[in-house]
């Protein structure tokens, strides 16, 4: 065997041996690495997949019962509130109501106030004229029996004038008004006895005043 050939068979197969390392090294890095992507990637998927289911659960357990709740509190704050503002309206509609009649209670108890003054001044102009009418009876009384000279019958007449008098004056008309009629009363039971005819003249005085008196009032 010739050396040179060996040498040259053994220098090919170090080349050969050479060239092929790096792919065996080469093929040797890529698949670990591959491996641990596949072996990665369903861990990533099952913690994907646990998250959301995390999400979901949270959201069903925890978020959608609050949400619910916060729907119905937000109903019965809208109920309660239009309650409310129905309760608010017929209050409301109610006071109107009351003042209403309030005011038309105020209007009545004003006209019968207005009445019932009207009625009480009637009624004291109705009581003054009975006293007034009463005066005048028992003047022309005085004046038939002083016509009669019938003394005795005069001078009880010219009592009843000044009791009627003492009633004018307690129901409270104005003393002008009956200014002078007290002396002419006297004065006509001062005469009786000895000027009769000036106490007929007093006594037609007494009369045309309480005339005078009467037509004032009306």
């Amino acid at each position: 065997m010739d050396p040179d050939n060996n040498l040259q068979a053994e220098d090919r197969s170090t080349e050969n041996t050479v060239e092929n390392n790096p792919a065996v090294e080469i093929a040797s890095n890529s698949v670990p690495q591959k491996g641990i992507i596949d072996r990665a990637l369903p861990w990533v998927i099952v913690a994907i997949v646990t998250f959301l289911a995390g999400a979901l659960l949270t959201w069903f357990v925890v978020y959608q019962p609050k949400a619910q709740e916060l729907a119905a509190a937000q109903e019965k704050i809208s109920s309660s509130a239009t309650m409310a503002s129905e309760k608010a309206a017929s209050m409301q509609s109610s006071l109107d109501e009351a003042n209403a009649e309030l005011t038309t209670a105020n209007e009545n108890l004003a006209n019968a106030q207005a009445t019932i003054q009207a009625k009480t001044t009637l009624l004291a102009k109705t009581e003054l004229l009975k006293v007034i009418y009463k005066f005048q009876s028992d003047v022309n009384v005085a004046r038939a029996s002083l016509s009669k000279l019938d003394t005795a019958s005069s001078r009880q007449a010219l009592s009843f004038l000044a009791a009627d008098l003492a009633e004018l004056e307690k129901a409270g008309l104005d003393p002008d008004s009956l200014s002078g009629f007290k002396t002419k009363i006297e004065d006509a039971q001062a005469n009786l006895e000895t000027a009769p005819d000036q106490t007929l003249a007093d006594l037609e005085t007494i009369y045309s005043n309480l005339l005078l008196l009467i037509n004032n009032l009306k």
